[in-house]
């Protein structure tokens, strides 16, 4: 949940000349220790992945393979026409 600051003469737009990043979040306020316990880490739960994203995962790998295979067969059939030719 920190979110890095972005100060206006900066723009955002420029790399600060010193490495000098803040950050903030709504429950990191100094002398407020009770509120740390609020800030947790963002966690990325595999079932937050789309069962489209996977399907069309699978279908990339399936053509990849496909297009594989035909390509091995093109060098087969290549490299018995160049043996044929010597």
């Amino acid at each position: 949940g920190f979110r890095k600051v972005v100060h206006i003469e900066q723009g955002g737009l420029v790399k600060p000349d010193k490495d000098d990043t803040e950050f903030q979040h709504p429950y990191f306020i100094r002398g407020q220790e009770r509120l740390l316990e609020n800030i947790k880490r963002k966690v990325t739960s595999v079932s937050s992945i789309k069962n489209e994203d996977i399907k069309v995962r699978q279908d990339n790998v399936t053509k990849l393979l496909t297009d594989i295979q035909v390509m091995k067969g093109k060098q087969e059939s290549m490299d018995s026409k160049l043996i044929a030719m010597k």
